[in-house]
């Protein structure tokens, strides 16, 4: 599986957007996650550090889906998207 991760500028960030992605790591050690190119991936998780979500998304696609991320909530949401009940 692969995993396009996308970050928001950071200006008002709520939690640690990098500890997430790493956790993501560690749930799913056969996933690659990457942080560039564009096209389709399975899953894209745009990680914004707050609800504001103003991360610019539009021109990426995930197979499965892809989700806006603004604490860490949304994390049990991801795995569900990329097919892993936490």
């Amino acid at each position: 599986m692969i995993i396009r991760l996308k970050y928001c500028g950071g200006c008002n960030p709520r939690y640690d957007r990098t500890a997430l992605a790493a956790r993501l790591g560690r749930d799913l050690p056969g996933a690659r996650l990457t942080h560039e190119g564009e096209g389709e991936f399975d899953v894209v998780a745009v990680l914004c550090g707050c609800p504001a979500r103003c991360a610019g998304h539009e021109e990426l696609r995930g197979r499965l889906g892809k989700i806006v991320l603004a604490d860490e909530r949304d994390y049990t949401a991801l795995l569900k998207l990329c097919g892993v009940a936490e």
